[in-house]
């Protein structure tokens, strides 16, 4: 069931069944999600409301619907066990603080990257100063091609594990620079508010 307050009518109900657990799902914005798929309806004025199973169990918290000619019943919830460390964090500090290696980078896809005689990888956009990424010596240039062992070629992919870790965890990152592979460890600061 999903609950919320569309067209403001509090606490309104619907429901569904669970399509899938586990679907990657890429928001307007451009940011790739890890969610529950449901077919209860998800109304505009439901998203952060709970979804519940049928023993009164939040298991999600719904946020998006796919629309368009010809789809229906096409909802999303965040899963629960990836909002519990967020509402622990509000609930202790009044703010959710989350891990930061201190870079902007762009994807860098096969075609890309054998135009430019580089690697596939995220290419290092810029660095920001005293961020974990400067001190360890993480230049603009670089292409970053593995984090943890782990292959990757998009900042979706490197945040994907570097989300898995906690502020004042160490990553592993390997880089590409001018063809040579180097080895760098990162420290994760808590990544700053957003100044305007």
């Amino acid at each position: 069931m999903a609950i919320g307050n569309p067209l403001g009518m509090q606490s309104s109900v619907t429901s569904g069944i669970i399509s899938a657990v586990d679907r990657d799902i890429t928001s307007e914005d451009g940011n790739t999600y890890n969610l529950i798929q449901t077919d209860a309806a998800i109304n505009s004025g439901n998203s952060g409301g709970a979804l519940v199973n049928g023993s009164g169990q939040v298991i999600g918290i719904n946020t998006l619907k796919l629309d368009g000619t010809g789809v229906e019943g096409m909802g999303f919830a965040i899963p629960i066990n990836s909002a519990k460390p967020i509402f622990e964090q509000l609930i202790s500090n009044g703010k959710v603080s989350r891990p930061y290696i201190g870079l902007s980078g762009r994807d860098l896809d096969e075609q890309t990257a054998k135009a430019n005689d580089l690697v596939e990888g995220v290419y290092v956009v810029s660095v920001e100063p005293f961020s974990g990424a400067e001190k360890a010596g993480i230049q603009p240039g670089d292409v970053i091609v593995q984090i943890d062992g782990k292959d990757i070629k998009t900042m979706d992919e490197l945040n994907e594990v570097k989300n898995t870790h906690q502020i004042g965890d160490e990553v592993s990152l390997k880089v590409n620079r001018d063809g040579k592979e180097i080895d760098v460890k990162v420290k994760l600061q808590e990544q700053p508010s957003e100044s305007k």
